[in-house]
């Protein structure tokens, strides 16, 4: 009797141990995702949101707003995610701001730092250079763009360039002066291409971040998309020779081969599904970590977001799903960084909405997780 008690005890302890340590996988398996979210500002209760999502724990939830910021539309961090980036998109005798903050990611909390102006009315897109040295303002209605010079505390200094573009094209309303909407660095290049939707062309410049004037024009003519396209954001491939530009005022994705400093254009997409009608305004692109599928979204009477495969070979694109934003004028979305959820920030409607990624297919299945938030404008994942 004495044996078998014990090994009753012996079993009784195993299975407890069994026990706790499947609850303990069960809790490790349960992911957090945090992310900045930028916003239109409209009283001093607003600003850049830090919101966290655990879809295990059944959470999405704005966990701090850092209001000491006027319309915070586009927010990005450095690599080490100590020092957060945004934009004020205000317009003034010396353009809009950058406001440079100090991220807790442990207290979750923001602290700024200082602002400096971006001498171009309404700063719309940021990008920050490999090594972190220099910022790239996009000023939409300037028609310029801005480098501006960080230290290793964030703190940012006065703009030592101001680099200005010129022209127009087919477009009566949107089209009459440039437009500069972005400016992203080449994954590989010492190159910066910025898209300017009033002009219908993407400026190649070279960079150098030993240089008190980084930016210099290259030697090439700017690459001209079709006229009346309007150039808004940029993806580059993780080899950098594939760039997908999103066509603003047409709704289409464009697929280009990068080469030299010199664009191609391959071929292009449409947004819409099949008998659409009314008005669109395409806004965000982003190509999903494991480099196989492109998402594009889509404003206006459309409202949704479109999901392509990416051709290994070729770069090319194969249209797999249009799927309803749930909500009006899905500005923005991010996609977290394992590739498992895309949330889109519909702008109109003052709401986040949560997508599941198939792994396998790159469709979007709905979720039930949705948080009311005014006027999102841009997403950031942290790592």
């Amino acid at each position: 009797m004495k044996n078998l008690s014990l090994f009753a005890l012996l079993i009784s302890l195993t299975l407890a141990c069994e026990s706790k340590t499947n609850q303990n996988t069960a809790i490790n398996m349960s992911k957090t995702y945090l992310f900045l979210v930028g916003t239109y500002t409209e009283d001093s209760q607003d600003g850049i949101h830090i919101v966290k999502f655990n879809p295990e724990q059944d959470v999405l939830e704005t966990v701090y707003i850092a209001s000491e910021v006027e319309n915070p539309s586009f927010v990005i961090s450095n690599a080490k995610e100590n020092l957060i980036f945004a934009v004020e998109e205000t317009s003034g005798e010396n353009g809009g701001k950058v406001t440079s903050f100090r991220l807790n990611k442990a207290m979750q909390t923001l602290e700024k730092i200082n602002s400096v102006n971006t001498q171009g009315d309404h700063p719309c897109h940021l990008s920050l250079d490999p090594t972190e040295k220099f910022l790239i303002a996009s000023n939409y209605s300037g028609g310029n763009l801005t480098a501006i010079p960080i230290d290793s505390e964030g703190n940012l200094s006065n703009e030592v360039q101001v680099v200005q573009h010129t022209g127009s094209s087919t477009h009566p309303n949107r089209q009459q002066q440039p437009h500069v909407h972005s400016a992203v660095f080449h994954p590989e290049e010492p190159k910066v291409l910025v898209g300017d939707l009033g002009t219908d062309r993407i400026n190649v410049y070279a960079f150098d971040n030993n240089s008190s004037t980084p930016l210099a024009s290259s030697e090439k003519t700017p690459f001209a998309v079709k006229p009346g396209s309007g150039p808004r954001h940029l993806a580059f491939n993780e080899a950098g020779n594939r760039l997908y530009l999103i066509h603003e005022i047409t709704a289409e994705i464009g697929v280009y081969a990068y080469e030299n400093e010199h664009l191609t254009h391959l071929e292009t997409h449409t947004l819409l599904p099949d008998g659409f009608s009314g008005k669109v305004g395409a806004a965000e692109v982003r190509i999903s970590p494991d480099g196989n599928y492109l998402y594009a979204s889509n404003r206006g009477d459309a409202n949704d977001i479109t999901v392509f495969g990416i051709e290994k070979e070729t770069g090319k694109l194969m249209k797999i799903q249009n799927v309803p934003s749930q909500g009006v004028g899905p500005r923005n979305f991010g996609i977290t960084p394992d590739g498992k959820y895309l949330i889109a920030g519909n702008q109109g409607s003052n709401n986040l909405v949560v997508f599941a990624i198939n792994g396998s297919t790159g469709k979007l299945d709905l979720t039930d997780f949705l948080l009311m938030l005014k006027k999102p404008a841009y997403l950031h994942f942290l790592d």
